[in-house]
């Protein structure tokens, strides 16, 4: 796996914004942030409208070049996943959206994003416009590796929340195979937690702000546009 070097500048860490960049433009002015690298934890909301998705990445590329910011994002459940890999992977100069497995350096710091997660209400959307049939974690085993953060949409059984809430078992009323998968899921997580053996882990999709410490590891969960600075 290639392995991009992304500089010295500080880390940022971003929850969920589900397309909606206002909020993050205005704290990056009212608190005159530039000179830092800033990482998204996914659902960017890249996919829902094809026809201005481009022009969106492109306008946003220009501002974060005017104060030096690198903008790095991994897929969520609402994500397109095919604007994150291959010929249409988005890999613009301050705007990049990162393949599920890479592994970047910063200084001394090995970080490995691993994108994806699955929708709770997929049952309610449509397929190719609103829900991707392969949105969830595709498990690499092989491409695991052993780093010091790691930047996942989703997280293990034991990161909270560890139970599901009234919500999911309302969409699973009309989805039999939801909890199963969801379980799964975050049992899979749970491989790769074990594979990357990371001292921070970073995710969002739970739409809440959580941080706890399991087994040496700090588990930061990312609310909805939540910004975090990684210590130094």
């Amino acid at each position: 796996m290639k392995k991009n070097l992304i500089g010295e500048k500080p880390l940022l860490f971003l929850g969920d914004n589900h397309g909606s960049w206002d909020g993050l433009l205005f704290k990056i002015k009212r608190n005159n942030i530039s000179n830092v690298n800033i990482i998204s934890v996914g659902d960017l909301g890249i996919g829902f409208y094809p026809s201005r998705d481009m022009l969106t990445c492109d306008s946003l590329d220009k501002q974060f070049k005017q104060r030096n910011i690198n903008f790095y994002g991994i897929r969520g459940n609402h994500d397109d996943p095919s604007y994150f890999k291959g010929e249409n992977r988005v890999c613009l100069k301050n705007f990049e959206l990162i393949e599920d497995y890479s592994v970047f350096e910063h200084g001394s710091k090995l970080i490995q994003f691993i994108g994806g997660a699955i929708s709770i209400d997929r049952t309610g959307r449509a397929v190719g416009v609103s829900y991707w049939e392969n949105e969830g974690v595709v498990f690499d085993k092989d491409a695991c590796q052993k780093v010091d953060i790691l930047v996942s949409h989703t997280a293990p059984s034991w990161c909270f929340p560890q139970q599901f809430n009234e919500i999911v078992y309302g969409w699973a009323s009309e989805d039999v195979n939801l909890i199963k998968d969801l379980t799964n899921e975050r049992a899979v997580m749970g491989e790769i937690f074990k594979l990357c053996t990371p001292r921070l882990h970073l995710y969002g999709h739970f739409h809440s702000s959580w941080s706890e410490r399991v087994n040496g590891c700090v588990s930061r969960l990312l609310n909805i546009d939540e910004l975090y600075e990684c210590p130094q």
